[in-house]
Formats: structure tokens, C-alpha cells, sequence
């Protein structure tokens, strides 16, 4: 093989650089947070689905007693959340693009719904604390990258 080529039998991340190659501390804390709000997204979707399905007995759990803004609520976050949460392991763009995207209209909503306010202005309020840690991290990161 030649030495820029790589072999079917390489680690897939060989092409990556010598093994000793570390990212800077504020680009490594924003990979570890992408993976850490992947996670959670993956939690969110577990309990949209229980929530759409029925897992829990009781009436203030029950999908179909939701309003209307509610249920889109669930829904969206039901279909959205695991693909950002896939992108956003990855490290992609995109993940963080549809998790932003995703995060904003969960926000709308959530602070719109005319029932049930309680419980969705939490989770609106706790997509905007997590939407502003990721600007921060972002910010030191770039700026460590600029220096």
C-alpha cells in the first residue's frame, strides 16, 4: 500500500492523525456535552413514546387527555429528539443544527400550551438553560481556537 492510502484493515479512525493528537479543553468539553444532551434526548424520547403509548395509568398522563399543543409537544419531540440525539453523538453539524431547530419549536410550544403550563414550562425552561450552556461552550471554544 502506498503511505497515503489507507487499508480496509485500518481503525476507522486512522485518517484522524497520530495517536497522540489531543483537542484543545473547551472543543473537548463541547464534544463531551453533545454526547451528554445526546443521552438525555434519548431519555426524553423513551418517555414521549411511553407518554403517545399509554405505558402509565391515570388520567394526567393519559395522551389523549393532553391539549392539543401538548400533544404536538410530544409528538415533535417523540420524532425529532432521537434523530438529534444521533447527530449530536456524532459530533455532526447537522445534530446540532435539528437540536437547535428542534429545542426552539419544543419551546414555542411548550410556552403556548394553554394547559398542563406547569409541567411544559419546566422542560421549556430547562431547553433554554441547556441551549445557553451550549453557546458558552461554543463561545470559549472558538475563542481557544483564535489564540
Amino acid at each position: 500500500m502506498h503511505s497515503g492510502m489507507s487499508s480496509p484493515y485500518d481503525p476507522i479512525d486512522a485518517t484522524l492523525g497520530p495517536a497522540g493528537a489531543r483537542m484543545p479543553p473547551w472543543q473537548w468539553r463541547v464534544l463531551v456535552y453533545l454526547r451528554a444532551l445526546a443521552g438525555f434526548l434519548m431519555v426524553k424520547t423513551v418517555y414521549s413514546w411511553t407518554l403517545i403509548c399509554g405505558v402509565w395509568d391515570g388520567d394526567t398522563s393519559r395522551f389523549e387527555m393532553l391539549s392539543l399543543a401538548a400533544q404536538a409537544a410530544v409528538i415533535w419531540a417523540a420524532i425529532m429528539n432521537p434523530v438529534a440525539a444521533v447527530g449530536l453523538w456524532l459530533g455532526a453539524s447537522w445534530g446540532v443544527v435539528l437540536w437547535l431547530v428542534t429545542a426552539m419549536v419544543q419551546i414555542l410550544i411548550n410556552a403556548s400550551a394553554p394547559e398542563g403550563v406547569g409541567r411544559l414550562l419546566i422542560v421549556a425552561a430547562i431547553e433554554t438553560v441547556l441551549v445557553a450552556v451550549y453557546a458558552f461552550l461554543t463561545y470559549k471554544a472558538t475563542r481557544e481556537s483564535e489564540e
